[in-house]
Order: C-alpha cells, then sequence, then structure tokens
C-alpha cells in the first residue's frame, strides 16, 4: 500500500507538472512544431543516448576491476540497459538495484561492491555533471534571462563542486578506513551496526578511485560519456527547433538531472519541467521550448523501453521475477523473504 500510494502521487505530481509546463503554450503549436521535427537529428540523438551507455559500461568494468576484473562487455551493458527501463516503468527506483543484482548473479561478482561500484557511479555522474557545469558557464555567454542570474549560476557551480569533492573524499576515506571499524562496530548497537557495516560494504566500491591510474580511467569515460549525453541533448533540441549552442546545453544539463531525479514516473512533468525552463533562461520561445522537452524526453525513454525489452527476451530474463526480487532485497545483505534471483545473489556472494 506504501509503495502504491508513492506511485499514485507520483502520477499526480507528474500530472501537475505537465499542467504547468503546458501552461501558456497553445498545445496545437507544440504538436505543429513537433510534426516539423528533423528525423535526421532525432536518429542523432537516439544513436547517442543509447550509445553513451558504452562508456557506462566501461566505467563500471574500472569501478569493479579491484573485486573481478575482466567482466564481459554484454551481460553489463544489458543489467545497464534493464535497470534504467526499470527505473522508467516501475515506481521506487528499483533500476538502482536491478543492474548490480542482475550483475551479481549472473557473473558471480560480490553483491557488497557491486552496489558500492553504483554509489561510486553516481557520485562520477555527479562530478562530470558539475565540471561540464562550470566549463559551460565559463565558455558560454550568459545572454537573455540567464544573465541577470549569472552571479547565482556561477556560484552555484563552485558550490556544487564543493560539495561533490566532499562526498567523493568522506567515501574514499570509509573505503581505506572501514576494516579498522569493525571491531569497534562489533561492540555497538544492532542498529549501529548495521548502518555502518552497510556505508562499510558501500563504500568499497569506490575502491578503484584510490588507484591513480584507476582514477584517470574513471574520469576520461565519466566525461565522455556525459559528453556523449549532451551531444544527444542538443541534437534532439535542435530537431525541436531550439537554437542554442552545445555550451548552453552544459549549463542546463544539471537542471535537467534534477528533473530526472524528481520521483514521477519516467521523470514525466519534472524533465520537462528543467528543460523549458533552462532553454527559456536562453530565449527559446515557450512553444519551442515545451516541444523540445516533450521531444526529448521520447527520445531518452522509448528507445530504452524497447532496447531493454529485447534483450530481457534474448537474454531470458524474468522482468516480473527480477523487479518481484530487487523489491526484497532493499537492504544490503538482506536474506529474508528474497525472491529466486535476490536468493541466488545472496547465495553467490562472499
Amino acid at each position: 500500500m506504501k509503495d502504491l500510494a508513492k506511485y499514485l502521487g507520483g502520477i499526480l505530481l507528474a500530472v501537475a507538472l505537465l499542467l504547468w509546463v503546458l501552461r501558456g503554450a497553445d498545445p496545437a503549436a507544440v504538436w505543429g512544431q513537433l510534426k516539423q521535427a528533423s528525423f535526421g537529428l532525432m536518429l542523432v540523438s537516439v544513436v547517442l543516448n543509447v550509445g553513451h551507455n558504452v562508456f557506462r559500461v566501461w566505467r563500471w568494468r574500472v569501478l569493479l576491476a579491484p573485486f573481478q576484473p575482466g567482466i564481459p562487455f554484454r551481460p553489463m551493458f544489458v543489467a545497464i540497459i534493464v535497470g534504467y527501463m526499470t527505473s522508467w516503468v516501475v515506481p521506487g527506483r528499483l533500476g538502482e538495484l536491478v543492474r548490480p543484482m542482475l550483475l551479481s548473479a549472473r557473473e558471480r561478482v560480490p553483491l557488497g561492491p557491486c552496489i558500492g561500484s553504483i554509489v561510486a557511479d553516481r557520485m562520477l555522474d555527479g562530478m562530470s555533471v558539475v565540471v561540464l557545469f562550470v566549463i559551460g558557464t565559463w565558455i558560454t555567454p550568459l545572454t537573455g534571462e540567464a544573465a541577470e542570474w549569472e552571479t547565482i549560476i556561477r556560484t552555484g557551480s563552485v558550490t556544487m563542486a564543493a560539495m561533490v569533492a566532499g562526498v567523493t573524499v568522506l567515501m574514499l576515506l570509509a573505503s581505506s578506513a572501514g576494516q579498522r571499524f569493525e571491531g569497534w562496530l562489533d561492540r555497538r548497537h544492532r542498529a549501529i551496526r548495521w548502518v555502518g557495516r552497510t556505508m562499510i560494504s558501500i563504500s568499497s566500491g569506490v575502491k578503484a578511485l584510490r588507484s591513480p591510474g584507476l582514477a584517470i580511467q574513471l574520469a576520461a569515460y565519466s566525461l565522455m560519456a556525459w559528453l556523449t549525453i549532451a551531444a544527444a541533448t542538443w541534437a534532439g533540441v535542435q530537431a525541436a527547433g531550439a537554437d542554442v549552442s552545445f555550451g548552453q546545453i552544459l549549463v542546463i544539463q544539471p537542471l535537467l538531472v534534477l528533473g530526472v531525479a524528481v520521483p514521477t514516473p519516467g521523470g514525466a512533468g519534472s524533465y520537462h519541467g528543467a528543460m523549458k525552463v533552462g532553454l527559456m533562461l536562453f530565449g527559446v520561445s515557450q512553444v519551442t521550448a515545451v516541444s523540445a522537452a516533450f521531444l526529448m524526453h521520447f527520445l531518452i525513454v522509448v528507445p530504452v523501453i524497447l532496447l531493454g525489452t529485447v534483450l530481457l527476451w534474448t537474454d531470458g530474463i524474468s522482468w516480473k521475477e527480477l523487479v518481484s526480487s530487487a523489491a526484497q532485497i532493499r537492504k544490503l545483505g538482506s536474506t529474508e523473504g528474497t525472491g529466486p534471483i535476490a536468493e541466488k545473489v545472496v547465495e553467490e556472494t562472499p
């Protein structure tokens, strides 16, 4: 019932945000602009959006190298796509658990570091978005309404960079000093032991960041992934008629990330609102901004759902069983009431 209430709440929020996005924009004009969208640029956007996951696979492989080197490309790619598909269509952000759990079950990767690698993955995403945001704010003339917010935008970029750096340092400290706290945790209350050991297990996923060579690879793959995402977004909004520069997309990108993070089904409404606000900051008309938001959201979500469905079928994966197991293994190391896949993961995890 709690999950159902959250899902219904997310739907209501999405509807409210979509109504706000469409407020003041003639639906007929929006539809007319969408019908005139460039098919060639749409295709480029889809290819880049899906293709950026190649860099994600390479980055994930580096993160897991200290625990299990040489993991094949295909199972990692399948886990990433199926994880994204789950996030788009199932409430509760289960995609974040589906990805490591599926890889752990199929390739016998330890579950703790596998989940920890997803935390590190998100940290690297945040760092990359912030770095590109800072670059964008300095290479792009802040015109239109963006010029009025110049101080806030540039101050915000520095603040975000400091926050991401701080979280990274904390995770690295936990990763390097975690084992020394094991004895101390043994003497603590059960709840403290659970929290402490969960943090140590998860922080193990950032172990690769402690190696300069691996850290350089991770930084390169992360920046390439987000530059590819930015290029896909640029192509998609250009297809809808939005005349913005690549640098302006880098400035808008943190807004889009926040839009996806809002708990609405598939980022509906929240992503559209973020895109509308971002494009209008740089002088794009409301009709064009709304058209670009709807087109870009479609180009992101639909291809992943279709590709994920094909991969589930070709790899013989039961999506229902996968989602059910992910829902039951929210707590790292929980073995109570797990589904078939979750049981396999727990059994095979050292």
